[in-house]
């Protein structure tokens, strides 16, 4: 139990992009601070949010990335943008965390929070967000959904730059 309170505030690994009033009203825990828990539904099993922290597949780990949608309809593009955008770090893994509608053409986990539970956990309650998780279960980064560049810009800080694929994705890059 002791390790639940383990936190890592001055860590270099830690980036908080969240700004504003909803920010200070409601903050949710830190970059640094311990992922919170909650209780989402995922095809149609109701189940908790730490399974698609850890060992996602089953045998490796990884950074899970979690894209609140804030009860937004409006978010579902913002957060489909930034699956995208961090597909070339194939250890970061996308979830997608919807309190409201689903999301058309998602290709990670969509994970209902209809209750409003996770949103809650993490203080965004009507804020979309995204809410990158180390694989120690700490959180590295919070952000606007809206803004994918800033969690691009943490990530080739932090991983380095794209990795390239292979030759041909090179080739195509030039």
């Amino acid at each position: 139990m002791q390790q639940m309170g383990v936190e890592y505030p001055k860590s270099l690994l830690n980036e908080d992009r969240l700004s504003g009033l909803a920010s200070l009203l409601r903050p949710g825990p830190k970059p640094g601070e311990r992922a919170p828990d909650a209780e989402v539904t995922h095809r149609g099993e109701t189940t908790s949010l730490f399974r698609f922290l850890y060992n996602p597949d089953g045998h490796t780990t990884g950074w899970a990335l979690l894209c609140f949608d804030g009860r937004s309809s409006d978010a579902g593009a913002s957060l489909l943008d930034t699956v995208e955008a961090v597909t070339p770090w194939t250890w970061v893994r996308p979830r997608l965390v919807l309190a409201g509608p689903m999301v058309d053409g998602a290709s990670v986990p969509a994970l209902s929070d209809m209750d409003g539970k996770a949103h809650g956990a993490y203080g965004l309650e009507g804020r979309p967000a995204l809410v990158l998780v180390r694989p120690d279960g700490h959180i590295a980064f919070r952000g606007d959904a809206e803004r994918a560049d800033e969690l691009v810009a943490y990530c080739r800080k932090t991983f380095g730059a794209e990795p390239v694929r292979s030759t041909s994705a090179l080739v195509a890059a030039q």
